[in-house]
């Protein structure tokens, strides 16, 4: 504790005569950058340090022997005049507050008052006072931020979690609940991959782990994800790392949009690509599909090809009308796909043309008694809403590596022509 009989010395010059003790004292009271000052039990200066100028225009000459409230000024002195009676009344005091400097500029504070106390009477008070407005303008800076980030993810239109480095969910936003079906309380704490599909949960460790190890920048890509009610939902999900973001902890923040009817769309989209619209076969796009998947996966594995024909269905077009036609094609699509089971498949190239695509019997075999079966599945009789129908139906067989899809199309079509010619 300073003595107020040394704080009288140094403020009057009188420590230590003739030595430089008094000099180098002052000189390190005004060297502070906070301002420090003696005030006795009569609240009246008995030392100030220079940075008083800096916040009052006032030099320690000027401050010396002034009552407090002359210093601070009526306002700040009312905020301050309990913590004053409290250090006279032997208690320390901190606390903060704002002032407004000599160049007008606001400065945050912290204030210390600390009794000087001698012989159990307090004899006056210590002041320090330091500038903290770069802490004060940070962590404002911060609560913003935090608070801006809180808003951000309460209002966000899409699912937002942050997950620690092991996969547990740390923060969750009322999006990510709805999209999930499940409150804040079953997610907060939880390992958030239990919501991962099983199909992706393999892959999604791998790419979790890179973004842990910094290998991975961001993870983006569309995931399958089981809502707590056991539903599927498809979620594009995109996450970064912040490193040392929580306690010096890196986190992860993902976000979750529902990609579900989109990906509905997509694939609805591409059925309709392969799809023929009439009969609800498979089209000539599908069986091009097909054929060059085959040839891909067994390069030397040949496979057989049936070419069917309607004879005569030129004929139900011209008598009975299109409506009729194209009842007749969708009876008849609808026989071979019955008729036909996997591994062979039914598909409509287009107008009366069919084809069944069926694993390669012996060469010499040519399928006989499945082009028997066809013909005569395809040759019964067609009941329609005016009248009925009948065709004759005709059917090639070729077989062979496709190295060629056309040629091995043509091939078969070519061998229906000759099953047509013998016919007549």
């Amino acid at each position: 504790m300073v003595h107020r009989d040394v704080v009288a010395d140094l403020a009057t010059g009188a420590l230590h005569p003739g030595s430089d003790e008094t000099s180098q004292l002052r000189r390190f009271i005004d060297s502070l950058p906070a301002m420090v000052g003696y005030w006795d039990h009569e609240r009246r200066n008995v030392i100030a340090n220079a940075a008083y100028v800096e916040y009052f225009g006032m030099t320690p000459g000027q401050i010396r022997g002034q009552h407090i409230r002359e210093v601070l000024g009526e306002a700040v002195y009312a905020l301050n005049l309990p913590h004053i009676d409290g250090v006279l009344a032997g208690r320390e005091q901190l606390f903060e507050r704002t002032l407004v400097d000599r160049h007008g500029m606001t400065r945050h504070t912290q204030a210390s008052y600390v009794p000087d106390i001698v012989d159990g009477r307090v004899c006056g008070f210590v002041v320090q006072v330091t500038d903290v407005t770069a802490r004060v303008e940070a962590e404002r800076a911060r609560d913003e931020a935090v608070r801006l980030f809180e808003i951000s993810m309460a209002h966000a239109p899409v699912g937002k979690v942050v997950v620690d480095t092991a996969g547990f969910v740390l923060q969750a936003n009322p999006a990510v609940c709805t999209l999930l079906r499940c409150t804040e309380q079953d997610l907060v704490g939880s390992d958030f991959r239990r919501f991962v599909h099983p199909d992706n949960l393999d892959s999604g460790e791998t790419e979790f782990t890179a973004l842990v190890n910094r290998t991975a920048a961001h993870l983006s890509s569309e995931r399958k994800y089981l809502r707590a009610d056991g539903t599927a939902v498809w979620l594009q999900r995109d996450f970064v790392l912040v490193p040392a973001a929580r306690n010096g902890q890196d986190v992860a923040v993902a976000q979750f949009q529902d990609v579900t009817a989109r990906r509905a769309a997509e694939a609805e989209l591409a059925r309709l690509a392969v799809t023929d619209q009439l009969t609800g076969l498979p089209n000539r796009r599908a069986l091009v599909e097909r054929l060059e998947r085959h040839h891909a996966e067994s390069p030397d594995q040949p496979i057989g090809v049936l070419f069917i024909d309607l004879d005569g269905f030129k004929h139900v077009n011209d008598v009975h009308g299109h409506a009729v036609g194209d009842a007749v094609l969708s009876a008849a699509a609808q026989r071979l796909a019955e008729f036909v089971d996997p591994p062979n498949g039914a598909y409509r190239l287009g107008g009366d043309e069919f084809v069944v695509v069926t694993p390669a019997g012996p060469e010499s075999d040519g399928q006989p008694a499945l082009l028997a079966r066809l013909t005569a599945e395809l040759s019964a009789p067609y009941r329609t809403a005016t009248t009925p129908v009948r065709l004759a139906a005709s059917v090639g067989y070729a077989q062979g590596i496709v190295d060629d899809v056309e040629a091995l199309l043509r091939a078969a079509d070519a061998e229906m022509y000759r099953h047509k010619a013998r016919s007549r």
